[in-house]
């Protein structure tokens, strides 16, 4: 057998992980638009981006998907909440582009 359990798709993480990716990529996406209350700051975005990201990075990584690997590793170190790069008026835009490689990273892995 040639492809070893793997899908055509080159494999990936688990499901959960790409259902917590699908969440990350709709709750970015609200928050760079603003709909979503303002009790969810920049901060708390910076949070969830670093976990799920960080943690994507890790399941990519273990899967061999390298590109998608660094592409996580990449955008959490971006909206990394410990040491905050000093984005300004670019965190909009962050947002944006974080949301569509979680989204893109689903639906490439699903």
């Amino acid at each position: 057998m040639a492809s070893k359990g793997r899908s055509s798709g080159g494999g990936g993480p688990g499901k959960a992980t790409l259902v917590a990716m699908a969440l990350l990529s709709v709750f970015l996406f609200l928050q760079a638009l603003g709909m979503l209350p303002p009790s969810v700051t920049n901060d708390v975005t910076r949070w969830a981006a670093l976990g799920l990201f960080g943690f994507g990075a890790l399941a990519f990584g273990a899967a061999g998907s390298a590109v998608w690997c660094g592409l996580c590793a990449a955008m959490a170190v971006i909206l990394n909440p410990i040491y905050p790069l000093p984005l300004g008026e670019l965190m909009t835009g962050a947002k944006i582009l974080g949301g569509a490689i979680a989204g893109a990273a689903v639906i490439r892995c699903w």
